[in-house]
């Protein structure tokens, strides 16, 4: 992607905001010049899983299969976003999510052994969706994937 795709395709998420659906921006994500990766994590932070999962689900990459996993978490559909999150195995974004958990004191709760474990995050978010925590844990995770959507 070149220098002024990858900015439009910047600027346009720095406008988005998980949780709260803005239709407005369907239209402009369509148009994004950005990798269909994050085309789906941007619809899905946009609140639309329905088109997330659309623009991600026949794509061949891990990143894509991270995000058919989060649509379904989304959806909710907690087995069918555990099978995918086994199915990516382990990505640079837990990394990131285990020093989050690890600054919250937290850690225990996602990661006992040490390492990221998604399918236990996924069962934490069927238990406390509405957890404030969670929802950040839930939002950092979208928010790393989408950088790391951007790269080859």
């Amino acid at each position: 992607m070149n220098e002024d795709a990858s900015a439009t395709a910047r600027a346009l998420m720095a406008r988005l905001t998980p949780g709260t659906p803005q239709p407005a921006l369907s239209a402009e994500i369509e148009r994004c010049p950005c990798p269909e990766e994050a085309r789906a994590g941007m619809y899905l932070i946009n609140g639309e899983w329905e088109r997330a999962h659309k623009a991600c689900q026949d794509l061949p990459s891990d990143t894509a299969a991270y995000w058919h996993a989060l649509v379904h978490r989304h959806e909710p559909d907690y087995g069918n976003s555990k099978y995918w999150l086994r199915r990516v195995g382990d990505s640079p974004v837990h990394q990131r999510l285990l020093k989050a958990a690890e600054e919250a004191g937290k850690l225990e709760l996602v990661a006992p052994e040490g390492s990221w474990d998604p399918v236990r995050f996924t069962d934490r978010f069927a238990e406390r969706a509405h957890d404030g925590w969670t929802r950040k844990l839930d939002a950092l995770e979208m928010e790393a994937l989408l950088e790391q959507s951007f790269k080859p």
